[in-house]
């Protein structure tokens, strides 16, 4: 019998989120952004594995989210913006999808 897919397995995972914010992968823009926002992926790359090591609370990952996307607009200046704005919702949105998945057990 094979597996049914559901809903979440369509989603984007973070690292395909990371990999567009780093402009590679399935959907690069074409266009470069500005090098300060690229370092940022492998940041998130780090709190995706503090999430799946339990190694940040709630309030934290929060807190950090919502510092990343401020540094993040701030780096990306006006160079493709609203591309750069939604890698971040989807990110944060999925990052605490994470987080609950992992969580969901105690």
């Amino acid at each position: 019998m094979s597996k049914k897919f559901t809903f979440a397995d369509l989603q984007p995972h973070v690292d395909m989120l990371c990999d567009a914010l780093e402009n590679k992968g399935a959907s690069p823009s074409g266009v470069p952004y500005d090098d300060a926002v690229y370092p940022y992926a492998k940041m998130y790359r780090e709190l995706l594995a503090d999430i799946r090591n339990s190694k940040i609370s709630r309030e934290s990952l929060l807190n950090v989210l919502d510092s990343y996307k401020q540094s993040v607009l701030e780096a990306a200046g006006e160079n493709q913006i609203y591309r750069i704005m939604q890698l971040e919702e989807a990110i944060n949105v999925f990052m605490i999808k994470e987080f609950n998945k992992v969580n969901s057990d105690e």
